[in-house]
């Protein structure tokens, strides 16, 4: 009987958690989520203002659709409406529209794009401005439209180009005098905003009523940015100069550098600026037939420099079969700031050679073990005993800490020494070869002497290896990580001792589980 009733006990919740797993996954609530996602679906425009007539004379007009919640919208009709731009736009003759109505219908929908190319009709008014709609409907959504501007031509401004300057020196100062023109349709009648770009070893000259210095945007590498407003109107044909042209210092941190500038259209009053004399645009005939097609454009400076890459090694003591912890120190005096504008792979490169006798087991995250000379893979990044680390641009002031923790072998000798030693990547770049590299210590502590924190090894030794005051571990225990162990002092005995511990380890284990079955 009690046998019956626990078989019943296990069936009603058998039961209830098929009813449970049928409310959450059970395909009626599926459904319904999936009708409520559908119920939303908007279409929007890819941009929102756009011109026409301009180079080229056509424009595609694209716009994308989306279902909320991932669901799917069925019978969908979509309807793009331009009537507002009839007079001076119409669909290229390749385009499935009727009057100036351009449809598209899908039986289903989730998230896709469609684009229209309208074309100039032929003598339409420059300046002339309209509006394009598109909206839908479906059979289980309510679809979202939207709307943009068109405009029958276009103000398209251009800059003059540079060319690029290399073998200066900091010191030297340079002149860009900048020209500005208008081969559109439209003219800038507000006025143009001249965008000035640079980057560290570059120093911009002067200041003006008109211009103001703002947060750098966009690229990591521009420190410097500013902006400056002409309220002069740059009419369609016409070539305008700056006032005076813009000079630059070549400063002490130049190496690899740019200065960016760009033209764009003044939408609105030009905004108050600090005192001084403005800079001007000045009225210099007609403009160019060819030239730089951009409203921007970007001049590359080298400059011959150098700089100081200081290492700082450790001196930390430990037991064999211990752990302890080594530092070395990389810090950048400058004074050039080393990045290559043109090659985002360049970085400061530093090798490090572990004590004889000891094994990695934690590394920073930005080293690997050392290449090897055919380019093959090196193997695990743990359990080697020597190492490359890469800093990214470093920049003057820079300071950076490695720490390398590493098992001490049983044969490792009573004092141990590596080193740490920047690469140099360009030749003569660091002329002070006297701090490029340092050493780092392990000494091996006597019976009861070796002080301080489990893995503790202190920063700042002297580039000899100097003593910076012991501290290391005295606990046991076997390595993380595996690698060649030939050099490392990692042998037979290593094997042995590990083995001896872990049978310690087990016996002790062993006698806990008898005294405490003993004690119940």
């Amino acid at each position: 009987m009690a046998r019956r009733s626990r078989i019943r006990a296990v069936a009603t919740a058998a039961a209830g958690a098929v009813a449970l797993v049928a409310g959450v996954f059970g395909t009626g609530p599926a459904r319904a989520d999936t009708a409520d996602a559908a119920r939303g679906m908007t279409v929007q425009f890819a941009e929102h203002e756009l011109f026409i007539g301009t180079e080229p004379a056509s424009v595609d007009l694209s716009y994308r659709w989306k279902v909320a919640g991932g669901g799917t919208a069925h019978h969908v009709h979509l309807t793009v409406d331009l009537s507002g731009v009839a007079d001076f736009a119409e669909p290229a003759p390749s385009e499935h529209c009727e009057g100036n109505l351009c449809t598209l219908d899908l039986e289903s929908a989730t998230s896709d794009f469609h684009a229209i190319t309208l074309v100039p009709k032929p003598g339409a008014a420059v300046g002339s401005s309209g509006t394009v709609t598109v909206s839908g409907t479906a059979s289980d959504a309510t679809v979202t439209g939207d709307h943009l501007t068109l405009t029958n031509g276009k103000t398209q401004l251009k800059v003059s180009a540079s060319a690029d300057e290399s073998d200066h020196v900091p010191g030297d100062m340079l002149t860009f005098p900048l020209d500005v023109w208008n081969n559109g349709q439209l003219p800038a009648a507000k006025g143009v905003e001249l965008r000035i770009r640079t980057t560290a070893g570059l120093h911009l000259q002067g200041s003006w009523a008109n211009c103001r210095d703002v947060p750098p945007s966009g690229l990591r590498h521009i420190v410097r940015e500013t902006l400056c407003d002409f309220p002069t109107p740059v009419e369609p044909g016409r070539q305008y100069a700056l006032s005076s042209p813009l000079r630059v210092k070549v400063g002490d941190e130049a190496w690899r550098d740019e200065i960016r500038y760009e033209f764009t259209p003044l939408t609105g009053a030009a905004p108050a600026n600090g005192p001084g004399t403005p800079l001007t645009l000045v009225p210099d005939g007609a403009m160019p037939s060819d030239g730089n097609p951009d409203p921007y454009f970007t001049t590359y400076v080298n400059s011959i420099n150098h700089v100081d890459f200081a290492v700082t090694g450790d001196t930390v003591t430990g037991r064999r079969g211990g752990h302890a912890t080594l530092h070395a120190t990389v810090i950048d005096r400058g004074p050039a700031v080393v990045e290559d504008l043109l090659d985002d792979d360049i970085a400061l490169s530093v090798r490090v050679k572990l004590p004889p006798g000891t094994k990695a087991t934690k590394i920073p995250r930005n080293c690997q073990p050392t290449p090897t000379d055919d380019g093959s893979d090196p193997g695990p990044r743990m359990g080697r005993s020597s190492y490359e680390c890469y800093f990214g641009d470093p920049a003057p002031g820079d300071k950076h800490v490695l720490s390398f923790t590493v098992a001490i072998g049983p044969r490792t000798p009573a004092v141990s020494t590596g080193q740490v030693r920047t690469v140099e990547f360009f030749e003569g770049f660091d002329p002070d070869t006297s701090n490029d590299s340092a050493a780092l210590t392990l000494r091996l502590a006597q019976d009861g002497s070796a002080g301080g924190s489990a893995g503790g090894g202190t920063a700042g030794g002297s580039g000899s290896g100097g003593t910076t005051g012991a501290s290391g571990s005295v606990s046991g225990g076997t390595s993380a990580g595996s690698g060649p162990l030939a050099d490392t002092g990692f042998g037979g005995g290593w094997i042995a001792w590990a083995a001896g511990a872990l049978a310690l380890a087990g016996g002790a284990a062993v006698a806990l589980s008898r005294r405490s079955r003993g004690g119940n």
